[in-house]
């Protein structure tokens, strides 16, 4: 599992360096699920309303679990979420999505089985994917990669549009004036995008007045 982690930095690196495209990142990063269940590894699957319902508000985000050693449904699930319950790398998915929130919401969704369903195959996988506006797929050490379009779902054109090609390169050049800085951004943070896009909607807004911001509002989703 460490060089599958490397490889995923290796893909990050070649995305910040302009070397491949967003869109080509997202589906290389989509293709590891697909790829585990070629491997015929076991998939459990599960979503953020089953997050403490009445407590947490749900953000439609969808989680995958696995251990490559897993391949028939009848392992113990238990072996494999409860270990990932305690787990502080997969806390924090929880806290960066929803802010720091009490851990025991995190192990009563990861312990319970009637909160996870075993998937062996492509159909559904798709299935599953297309329901979701976010996915974290996650590994039993805690590892984890997100997964933000469906597999079989396109790139935003909204990101093609005068709008969506101005507010992505005021939020990248947020975070660059921010680098080195005590308090620098990650965009892999959902509290370091809210604060980049905030400061780059201000700027664009002082900048470019006249563009449609209820419609880069409206897309905020596509720039995270």
């Amino acid at each position: 599992m460490k060089k599958q982690t490397l490889n995923e930095e290796f893909k990050r690196m070649q995305k910040l360096a302009g070397i491949i495209t967003e869109s080509e990142y997202k589906k290389l990063t989509e293709n590891q699920a697909s790829d585990l269940i070629n491997d015929g590894v076991v998939l459990y699957v599960s979503d953020d309303s089953k997050l403490a319902p009445g407590f947490i508000k749900s953000k439609n985000i969808g989680f995958i679990v696995y251990d490559t050693s897993v391949k028939i449904i009848q392992s113990p699930l238990w072996m494999l979420t409860g270990t990932l319950a305690k787990n502080q790398k997969v806390a924090q998915i929880f806290n960066d999505n929803y802010g720091v929130i009490d851990p025991n919401y995190i192990s009563k969704l990861f312990i319970s089985p009637n909160n996870w369903k075993a998937i062996t195959n492509k159909d559904e996988l798709n299935d599953f994917m297309s329901k979701y506006s976010k996915i974290y797929l996650i590994n039993h050490n805690g590892d984890s990669s997100e997964l933000k379009e469906s597999l079989n779902e396109v790139f935003n054109p909204f990101l093609d549009t005068e709008e969506g090609g101005y507010m992505r390169a005021y939020i990248d050049d947020v975070v660059e004036d921010n680098m080195g800085e005590p308090e620098s951004l990650d965009l892999e943070y959902r509290s370091d995008f809210d604060i980049a896009f905030d400061l780059a909607l201000t700027k664009l807004k002082k900048d470019q007045p006249e563009l449609d911001f209820e419609a880069i509002k409206a897309n905020k989703e596509s720039f995270f």
